[in-house]
C-alpha cells in the first residue's frame, strides 16, 4: 500500500502540484498527472546525532591543546582538575521513541518558481528554483543548517528572503540570493518567543511589511519586518495553543487564526482588532471520534473530545463574488466551509462529510477546486479533487488526474503501523496533571 501524501501544494495558476512522502518530494503536472520533478533528502536521521559527537569533541581537542598536563589517552585534566571524557555516540535506548526523517513544512511562492521546505536531518532549510523547462524541475539553490529544529516557514513579499521559525521560538532570516550556506554561529535571530512558535506570517499593510508570529502559548505577535525588535502588538482572543495563521487571498488586513480551541478568530491585525469568531464544536462533534479524547493518562469523567485546526483556506469565488472559508481539522471525514460576509459575519454554508480523513487540503485558484490529501489504504487514489461551486458548495471530482499523480508516489508500506506521523498538531495541546 502506498504510504499517503503529508503535505501538498498546488501552483496558484494550477501548473503542478508539489506533495511530499516521508523524506521525499514530488512535483507532478496538474494538466496530466505527469511527473515532472523529484528530490529526496539522503541524510539520515543520525547525522544531527553524529553532528553534536563531533562537536563535543572538537570542544574536548580545545580543551586539551589548553592543558599543558594533558596526555594522549582518552582522559584529559582541564585547568579546574576536573577529568574529561571523550563522549560515545549517544545510542536511543530500549523503549525510545522511533526517530522519524521527513519534511516538516512546504512552502510554495505565488508565483510558484520558488519552493522551501525544511528538513528533520539535519534541521535545514532547503531552497529551491521551479524550472518548468528542465527535465527534473526542482533546482537546489541552498542548504542552510539551523541550530535548533525549524517548524515554519514564509517568504519575503520580495521573496529576497526565507523567514524560518524554530521550535524554540527563534525567528531568523536566510538569504535567497546568496548561494553560500552561513555558519550556524553566524545566525542570528530577528525575533523570539519565550514559547514555542508553530507559525509564522509575512504580510503587508500600507507599503510597510509585518511579521505575525504564534506560540503555543495562546499568543499572537505583530512585529515590524525585518526590523522585528520593534512589536507593534499582540492579538489576544485564543484560550489555547495556535497551529494556523492564514491572511485572507481576499482582504490582506484579515487574519484568520485557529488552533486547539473550539473557535476561529477574526482579526484586523494592522488594528489588533477582534472581529468575529466562528464556533465549529457543532458543526465537527459527528465526526469526532475517540481518536480526539485526550491521552489515557490525562482521561477523566469530565474529558470531552478535542478538536485541533489543521489547515485554513480563503478563496473569492470569481463568478459569485463570495468571500469562502474552508476549514479542516485534525483526523476529521468533513470539511468545513462558510461564507464571510462584508461585516465579517460568518454563515457556515456546507460540512461536506467524507469517506476517508484528509491529511492535508489546497486550492487551485485558477481552476475553482480543492485537492485533498487521503488518508486511506487505496493503492490508485490518495488524492481527490473537489469542485468549488458558485454558490460555495463543494463537489467531488471524478477524473483521472487522482490516479496519475497517485501512482507517483512510490513510497509503499505493509501496513498502517508503517505511517509516519499524519496528525500531531493536537500534541501541542499543554496538559495538567492536576
Amino acid at each position: 500500500m502506498k504510504h499517503p501524501f503529508q503535505i501538498i501544494k498546488a501552483s496558484s495558476n494550477g501548473e503542478f502540484l508539489v506533495t511530499s512522502v516521508k523524506n521525499t518530494v514530488y512535483v507532478s503536472s496538474l494538466k496530466d498527472g505527469r511527473l515532472i520533478g523529484t528530490w529526496c533528502d539522503e541524510l539520515d536521521s543520525s547525522y544531527t546525532i553524529l553532528k553534536q559527537h563531533e562537536s563535543k569533541l572538537k570542544k574536548l581537542e580545545e580543551a586539551e591543546r589548553e592543558n599543558e598536563e594533558g596526555d594522549a589517552s582518552k582522559k584529559t585534566k582541564t585547568n579546574d582538575s576536573k577529568a574529561v571524557k571523550v563522549p560515545k555516540i549517544p545510542v536511543p535506548g530500549p523503549g525510545a521513541p522511533q526517530i522519524y526523517n521527513y519534511i516538516r513544512t512546504l512552502e510554495l511562492s505565488k508565483e510558484g518558481d520558488i519552493l522551501v521546505l525544511t528538513t528533520d536531518s539535519d534541521k535545514s532549510v532547503v531552497i529551491f528554483k521551479i524550472d518548468l523547462s528542465a527535465e527534473n524541475c526542482l533546482i537546489q539553490m541552498k542548504r542552510q543548517p539551523l541550530p535548533k529544529r525549524p517548524c515554519a516557514v514564509s517568504l519575503s513579499l520580495d521573496k529576497k528572503y526565507v523567514t524560518v521559525a524554530d521550535k524554540f521560538g527563534d525567528v531568523y532570516n536566510i538569504s535567497i540570493d546568496e548561494q553560500t550556506a552561513s555558519q550556524e554561529k553566524d545566525l542570528r535571530p530577528i525575533l523570539g518567543h519565550v514559547s514555542m512558535l508553530v507559525d509564522i506570517a509575512i504580510c503587508e499593510h500600507g507599503g510597510k511589511s509585518f511579521i505575525l508570529s504564534a506560540d503555543r502559548d495562546e499568543h499572537i505577535r505583530v512585529s515590524n519586518y525585518p526590523k522585528s525588535y520593534v512589536i507593534k502588538g499582540w492579538l489576544y482572543g485564543h484560550s489555547s495553543f495556535i497551529s494556523n495563521l492564514h491572511i485572507s487571498s481576499f482582504d490582506s488586513n484579515l487574519l484568520i487564526s485557529g488552533g486547539g480551541d473550539d473557535y476561529l478568530c477574526l482579526w484586523n491585525w494592522y488594528d489588533e482588532k477582534l472581529l468575529n469568531k466562528v464556533q465549529l464544536r457543532n458543526l465537527v462533534e459527528p465526526y469526532l471520534t475517540d481518536f480526539h479524547l485526550p491521552p489515557e493518562r490525562f482521561l477523566s469523567e469530565d474529558s470531552v473530545k478535542e478538536i485541533s485546526i489543521s489547515k485554513i483556506l480563503t478563496y473569492r469565488h470569481p463568478t459569485s463574488d463570495s468571500n469562502l472559508l474552508f476549514v479542516l481539522c485534525e483526523n476529521v471525514k468533513a470539511i468545513l466551509v462558510f461564507k464571510i460576509e462584508k461585516d465579517y459575519t460568518v454563515n457556515h454554508v456546507q460540512t461536506l462529510a467524507l469517506s476517508t480523513s484528509l491529511v492535508d487540503l489546497t486550492l487551485i485558484e485558477s481552476d475553482s477546486v480543492l485537492i485533498g490529501s487521503k488518508d486511506t489504504d487505496s493503492q490508485t487514489e490518495i488524492i481527490e479533487f473537489y469542485s468549488i461551486k458558485d454558490s460555495g458548495n463543494l463537489e467531488v471530482l471524478d477524473n483521472e488526474l487522482s490516479k496519475s499523480i497517485s501512482s507517483s508516489n512510490k513510497i509503499e508500506v505493509n501496513s498502517r503501523e508503517e505511517f509516519y506521523p499524519l496528525y500531531y498538531i493536537n500534541t501541542l495541546r499543554k496538559r495538567s496533571e492536576h
